[in-house]
Parts: C-alpha cells; structure tokens; sequence
C-alpha cells in the first residue's frame, strides 16, 4: 500500500504546484491583453472619425469638382475673360471684369446657375491689388443680402494660393461653420491672375455631431475632435467641456490619449481614457480565467487518479493463474475456443486476441490449399494451352490444351524452349526479346505466328508472364496461348466490307480517308501535286425513277470500273454514297495535268450506258482541289471539293471546277447561318418581347416597341443583334416582317380585351418597305383584325437602312398613312441620310438613336446631337421619341430639351407579353420626372 501511495504522490506533486502557479500567470497576461484591448478600440473609435470627415469631404468635394467645370464651361460660353478699365462698385473702385461683353460684376445669373443645378454657394472674385472682392455671388450675409463687396480673408489660407495662381480644394471656416470649398485662379491672355471662381458647401455636420456626442471608453473616458487652433468642436455628451479642456491642456500622466489627425480638415481627432480604470476593467475579467483555471485543475487530478488506477492498479485484467495456463495451451497448439473472455486493453485481452489471430491463419492456409487444387483442376481443363518454363525457358510442364493445339505430347514439350515447338516461327529472335520484356515488366502480350507439329501455320493470342521468389529473382516463366486463325480470317473479311462498298467494290468512305492520309504525305515528301475530286452524276435520278433500282445499281457498277479503267493505278476511286464519288489524283506534275484528266474522266462518263435493252446517258459536276495550294486538313480537303462540286452545279452542270478558297471564306459560314435563321420561322422559335414607351409629363405608358427574339433551342434567348444582319438583305426580311406584324396586331387585341389602349410599334428591313405589294400586304393582315384599329399600328423604319428609291418608299408611306397607320424613322442620327430621309420620308415620329442618349451627360457632343434633333423635330413638325434612356437624370434633361416621349432600360426592359398587364398597373413615374428636378 505504501509503494502505491508513493507512486501516486510522484505524479500528483509537479500538477498541484502547477496548478498553484498557472491562475496568477493567465491572470497578468489576461490583464495585460485586455489593456491592449482597450487601447486598440479606442485606435478604432479615432479612425472611425476619421473616415468619416474624410468621406464628407471625398463626397462634397467631388459635388464641389462638378459645379466648378460648370462654371468653367459658362463662363467660357459668355466670352474671353478679360480687365477692361475701372468700374464703381459697392462704393469702391475696381477692375472692370469682363467676359466677352459681359460685365461680371453684378451678374447674379452666372452664379445662381450652377447653384439651382449643384446646390452650394458660388461666387466670382475680381483681383484689387493682393486682395480678392466678390463681385457676383450667392453667399448672404447675416442680414440676408448678398455679401457682394466683400473681400477675402486677407489672412486665410485660400490667398496665398490664388496670389501664386494655384488652385485651392479644402475645408475653410465661414461664419463659425465648416465649408468645403475650391478656389480656381482666372487668368488674363498674358496669364496674369485678375480674378477668382468660388464654389462652397456647408458641410452637414449633425452626423459628425451626434457619433461624437454619443461616443464613451469605458465609463469616464470620452472621444473629441480640435479644430486647427485646437479649440472643441465636438465633445462626448457625458463629458463637461472645462474638464475636458484642460485634460487637453495638461495631459496627466494617469490618462492615455490616443491622437488622429485629418490633413484635408485640418483637425484633430482624439480618443481618451483613465489607465486606472482600464486596469481595474482588465483584473475584473481576468478573474474569470483564475476560476476557470481552479476548476480546471480539480479535474484534471480526477482524471489522473483514474488513469492511475486503470493502468497501474489493475494491470492484468484477469486471474494471472489463467493468462499462465491460456500461454501454455497456445504452445502446445491448443487454440480451441473455451468462452474465456478479459476486458478490453488488458494483457489477459492481448493473449486471447493472438490465439484468434492465430487460430484464422491456420484456417486461411486450409484455404489457400483447396485454391491450389483448384487452380490445378482449371490448368487441366483450360481451352487455352498453358505452359510453364524455368528461368532459363525450358518448359518444365504444358497443360492438355498445349497438346490439342501444338499438336505435340507432354513428353515431347518437357524440357525444350517454346521455339523448338514452332513458336514465333517467322522470327527466331522475337521470342527472346519476349522473355527480356517479360522480365523487365514482368508481362507480355501480342499476336504471333506459330507452326503446329504437322507443319501448319496458326495464328496465337500470346500472354507471357514471369513469377518471382522472395528475393525477387525469376523463378519461372508462364505463356498462355490461343489459336485466333479463325477469328483472323472472319477479321479479313469484315475489313474487306468495312473499308469497301459492296455494290461497286470501289473503296468507301473509311479507306479513302486512310488513302488521302497516305497521299498527302507522299505528296508533302516529294513536292508533287495532289488533286482531291468529288463528282456525282447529273440525271441519274430520272434512271432510277423509270428503269428502277436494279437499272441503276447496274449503271453504278459499270461507272465504277469505266473510272477505275480511266485512272492510273496509283490514283483511287471511292464511292461515298448513291451516285457520289471521290477521286484522288496522285504525283500530278501541274493543274493542267488534272484538269486533262477530269475532263477525260468527264467524257468517258458521259458515253452512253447499255441497261438491258435500254441505252441511258448520264453526266457529272466535278469539283477539285489541288494540295498544297490549299493546304487544309483531309475532311476540309473533301468539304472544299465538295463545295467547288456544288458550284459546278450552280453553273449549268456537266462541267470542272476548281474550288476557290477566297469565295468560300467569304460565303460558306453565311449560307449556314442564313440557312439556319430561316429555318426557326416554320419550327416557330421566333418570339415577340415588348418595351413601354411613357410619356414623362403626362406620368403614363403611351406605347409598347415589339422587339424580336430568336428562342433558340440550344443557345437560349437570342437578341436581334445575332441574327437580323444575316437575312436583313434577304428576301427571308419580308416573310419574318409579315409575321411580327401579325403577331403584333394579335398582342393588340388581347390587350384591348384586357382594357389597354396604347399604339404598338414594329420595325419593318428596307428589303421589306421597297417592295411594290407592301400595302397590299399590309390591308390583308389588318383584314385579320377587324377589332384592331389600323392607327394603334406603327411601322419604324431604321435611318441607317440604304433605300434606294426614297420616292417610291415615300408613296408607300402615303398609301399605308392612308389606311391609319402611321411610321417613325428609328435609330435617328447614326445613318448617312438622316437629313434626305427627314425631309423627304412623311414620317411622324423621330427616335432618337440611344447610344447619343445614353452619354449624353457625360458627353457634350452627344448632348448637343440630342439637343439639335429636338430642334429639327420642332421645326419639321415632327413627334419626338428619345431611346436608351437609363437614369431618372436622363429624363429631367430630356425634359427640360422638350422631349417627354421616352423608353430604355431606366423605364422597364423589353419583356414577354403576358407581363405587359401586370407592370403597366403596377408603374410609378420616378418623382424626379414630375418635380423636373435630379
């Protein structure tokens, strides 16, 4: 008992004293990371104020940068800004600043310009010596007038830098009050200073004020911020001002001050608080992790107490008589399960697992044996033959198989090497490369040629494998081996079918692509020519449709071995298909060379054929390519053919022609795409989305735009852009039209039965409007409609279209007005007409095209382009529509031009017919729009 408590006093003694020492060290470095802590919020509170002054200032300043180019751009509008004389002013006498003819002083309307569009203060200063006298401004006074004649801080920062003819950006003290401000220096002609632009906002403080006022570190401590001459601006509302001042003023030890500065406001942000509370804060939590520790150590003596017992006290888990007695039997070979049983992780559990384990290794040696004795049985019986060999190759044993398919005995095979029995009969060596490859990567495997007893060849599927000892070395050789003749001959066979077309006999598709891979390698090796020819027949199908299948599958084959006759022996002829063939001319010298002998080919396909008692006459459209002029990949090479074939059709048939690479660059994609669109009208892919068209004074939807979409069944949704440029000068354009106005007078009606009256429009191709039926046409689909009245119809005509006969188009016009329906000219202002068009098109809408709309803010030339067609469409009398408009300001502008009528992704996207009710009921005019104010 003595040695036991020992033992545990050796493992209590070290934890208790550890225990005692650890809570007071966590407690100093709780204390000292929780005064870091501190410290670091009180950083964060300062650089909180600080981004927030700078924000204001970023914000304000960039509003201030505005209205200063504004003002800039005015008075440059007005003239050359220039001294000219002395003017009476205010009761003083002052340089007459001019700008133009304009005498600025006085001239409220420059200033109040830039304020009623960017808010702020704005002011012109004419230089008097080294001072600046405002001379047109907005700033007022405490008794409410203006604060003309008054001069600038002659002491302020703002002069020094005007006087050296830089500008000034920065917060300025007006009026008790902070100002963000900017002062640009105006120069004369010779590039003297004469004068100074002002433009200044108040800055909204009460955000600043209120995070100040409400800011605390811990209980006594409180945040500040100083202005450049360091006086209080904003105090913690908790803190007495006094105090706080002449904390300020001393700064006591006691206290720690945490100091930001803000260079673009010239003030200074500071964070304080007492270093004794802070401490008495940082102890308070620290105490936590003494009790945690304590609580801590208490367990961890349980769990060492209970380890103590579980792996000293009780060490054996069982009787030690009956773990000797389990230890004994074991070796004596005694593994018979007795139903002893010990707890887990004991020795008495460690025993009793070994005897398991070794009871099932013996169980799993049985085993392995019955396999060996099946893995016997197999030998014998295997279809395969088998041979096994020592290291040196010599067959120490074959299975039966060996002997049916060698054709020699066991006896004869035992102690010779495979190739003395006929193996790898054609090539002595090859055999033992097999065992050196064998043996390296332990596995061969291939076809060989063998010669049974008898002397037959045969081929074999040959496996070859090595097994190892232990230590790695070759113990013995095993080959395994079928006779695959059989399956070698039905394999001839179907590549004679595979590679051949069973009618003609003439290669097919596969072996010519393997031939055309030859040839072009040749003909790259010797620098010859090689000619790549597709050919069908022309009136084969008038053969077939009187004399029959029989009749023409004859007329094939007596082309197919006229042709083979015509060409050399190192040529092909391959049939691809019905009555279309390839050719392949090989080691031509020259182009004429192959245009001899496709004409010679040509002629003697066009002698006439005896079909029974029949004579038919038949002849071919061949195209060709020559390698490597067109120096394309093998299916291109044919694809090229193919196409020079097709043109040889084009142009009256019975004829060569050789593929132009030029004219299939330009038109092989087109024809595809082209082929493509025209097909999704009659597999109705097409659909119709519609965009709102308001009226910004009266606030409501005055009309829908149909737009088209492409619903494709693979790629999605596809706007106009992808698939109108391909067909707009096709004659497709006419039939696509028809159909989005029939689809459109459709949506009409729907919408009148739902109670919407508003006009719908549709773009119409020039390809469309040029043609002479147009109105005819267009009666015909009102004649569907009966209930849809012809004026909510509206036909866009796009100005960039080039329409040839502008006066016949102008009598369509006419005609159709006639009916009710009226036209616009869309995307106005980007074409090459837009004035012919205008004038002589009698059209009652312009669109303004949306990309002078959309930048027009932030490009004065497109403004001006806006700007001028308003003009153009009050003095031609016509309505006027702006596109692309995106933002409310867009719209206060345009306003303010005269143009109310507008649609773009700032009034609502182009959207599926079923929504049109539901956001029509739902809209809001943006309230910017009704106020004419941004």
């Amino acid at each position: 008992m003595q040695k036991k408590i020992s033992t545990i006093w050796r493992f209590l003694l070290p934890v208790l004293v550890l225990l005692a020492v650890a809570p007071f060290v966590l407690t100093g470095q709780q204390a000292s990371q929780q005064l870091d802590n501190i410290h670091a919020g009180a950083s964060e509170q300062a650089h909180t104020l600080v981004r927030l002054l700078d924000v204001t200032e970023e914000l304000v300043s960039e509003q201030a940068n505005s209205a200063m180019r504004l003002l800039k751009q005015r008075s440059q509008e007005l003239g050359k800004v220039h001294i000219d004389g002395l003017v009476q002013f205010q009761a003083m006498t002052l340089p007459n600043l001019k700008m133009g003819e304009t005498e600025v002083a006085g001239h409220f309307n420059l200033v109040d310009g830039v304020s009623d569009l960017f808010g702020g203060t704005a002011t012109m200063f004419v230089r008097s010596g080294d001072g600046f006298v405002r001379i047109a401004t907005n700033v007022k006074q405490d008794n409410g007038a203006r604060a003309v004649g008054t001069v600038l801080n002659p002491k302020g920062k703002v002069i020094g830098a005007l006087l050296a003819g830089k500008e000034y950006h920065g917060v300025v003290d007006i009026l008790g009050q902070p100002y963000i401000t900017r002062y640009d220096p105006v120069f004369d002609e010779n590039g003297q200073v004469i004068g100074a632009y002002y433009i200044g906002y108040k800055v909204d403080i009460k955000i600043l004020r209120d995070t100040v006022e409400n800011m605390r570190q811990l209980t006594t401590g409180f945040a500040v911020i100083l202005d450049e001459t360091n006086n209080v601006r904003f105090l913690s509302s908790h803190v007495d001002h006094a105090k706080a001042e002449k904390l300020l003023k001393s700064r006591p030890g006691n206290w720690e001050f945490v100091t930001e500065s803000v260079p673009s406001w010239g003030f200074k942000v500071v964070v304080a608080y007492p270093i004794s509370e802070a401490r008495a804060v940082s102890l308070a939590n620290a105490w936590f992790v003494v009790f945690a520790g304590i609580l801590l150590g208490t367990l961890l003596i349980f769990i060492i107490l209970w380890q103590l017992r579980r792996l000293i006290l009780n060490p054996i888990g069982g009787d030690p008589a009956l773990a000797i007695d389990v230890v004994k039997r074991i070796a004596a070979g005694d593994l018979a399960q007795d139903g002893l049983n010990a707890k887990p992780d004991t020795l008495m559990a460690s025993v009793l697992e070994m005897r398991q384990k070794l009871r099932e290794s013996i169980d799993t040696l049985q085993l392995n044996a019955e396999r060996m004795r099946l893995s016997a049985s197999v030998f014998d019986h295997a279809h395969d033959g088998i041979f096994i060999t020592d290291a040196n190759a010599n067959i120490v044993e074959v299975n039966y198989a060996f002997t049916q398919i060698t054709g020699y005995s066991r006896e004869e095979a035992l102690g010779h090497v495979p190739q003395a029995l006929g193996f790898v009969t054609y090539d002595d060596s090859l055999l033992d490369l097999l065992w050196l490859q064998a043996e390296s990567n332990s596995e061969w495997r291939g076809e060989t040629w063998n010669r049974r007893m008898n002397g037959d060849v045969y081929a074999a599927w040959l496996d070859i494998f090595c097994v190892r000892d232990e230590a790695n070395h070759i113990k013995n050789f095993v080959g395994l081996f079928s006779d695959i003749t059989q399956a070698k001959e039905q394999q001839q066979n179907l590549e004679r079918m595979a590679y051949h077309d069973p009618l003609t006999q003439l290669p097919n598709r596969a072996l010519l692509s393997d031939r055309l891979q030859q040839a072009l390698a040749r003909a790259e090796r010797s620098g010859e020519l090689l000619a790549v020819c597709c050919l069908d027949l022309d009136g084969f199908k008038p053969v077939n449709d009187t004399l029959g299948h029989e009749a023409g599958d004859y007329l094939l084959v007596q082309l197919a071995v006229r042709m083979s006759a015509c060409l050399r022996d190192s040529d092909t002829v391959a049939r691809l298909g019905g009555d279309e063939f390839a050719v392949l001319l090989c080691g031509l010298q020259s182009v004429d060379e192959c245009t001899q002998t496709l004409e010679r080919l040509l002629s003697v396909i066009k002698t006439p054929y005896s079909l029974g008692d029949k004579t038919v006459t038949v002849s071919s459209s061949i195209g060709y390519t020559i390698f490597p002029d067109d120096g394309c990949e093998p299916d291109t090479l044919l694809r090229h053919a193919d196409h020079a074939m097709y043109q040889a059709k084009l142009n009256g048939g019975s004829r060569v022609q050789q593929f132009d690479s030029h004219h299939d660059r330009q038109f092989r994609g087109l024809r595809q795409d082209r082929e493509r669109v025209e097909a999704a009208l009659p597999n109705d892919e097409f659909r119709l989305h519609y965009q709102p068209k308001v009226d910004l004074r009266q606030g409501k939807v005055v009309g829908m735009e149909a737009l088209i979409r492409w619903e494709h069944p693979e790629l999605g949704l596809r706007g106009p852009i992808t698939f109108l440029p391909i067909i707009e000068d096709t004659d497709f354009s006419i039939p696509l039209g028809e159909w989005v106005i029939r689809e459109a007078l459709g949506q009409i009606k729907i919408w009148q039965a739902a109670g919407l009256d508003f006009q719908v429009s549709v773009n119409i191709a020039a390809r469309h409007i040029v043609q002479s039926n147009f109105t005819e046409r267009l009666i015909l689909l009102l004649a569907e409609f009966p209930e849809v009245e012809p004026r909510k119809l509206e036909l866009e005509i796009t100005e960039t279209a080039a329409i040839e006969d502008v006066s016949g188009v102008a009598n369509t016009i006419n005609s159709c007005k006639q009916l009710g329906v009226s036209f616009a000219l869309d995307d106005f202002g980007v074409g090459y007409s837009s004035l012919t068009y205008l004038r002589r098109l009698p059209v009652e809408t312009i669109k303004i095209d949306q990309s002078f709309v959309r930048d027009m803010l932030q490009d004065v030339d497109d403004l001006a382009v806006v700007a001028g067609v308003i003009s153009l469409s009050r003095d031609f009398k016509r309505k006027v529509v702006a596109e692309g408009v995106e933002t409310s300001e867009q719209g206060v502008w345009l306003l303010r031009m005269g143009c109310s009528v507008v649609q773009g992704y700032g009034i609502a996207r182009p959207m599926h017919a079923d929504a049109v009710l539901n956001w029509v009921e739902a809209y809001q005019q943006d309230p910017s729009w009704t106020q004419g104010l941004v």
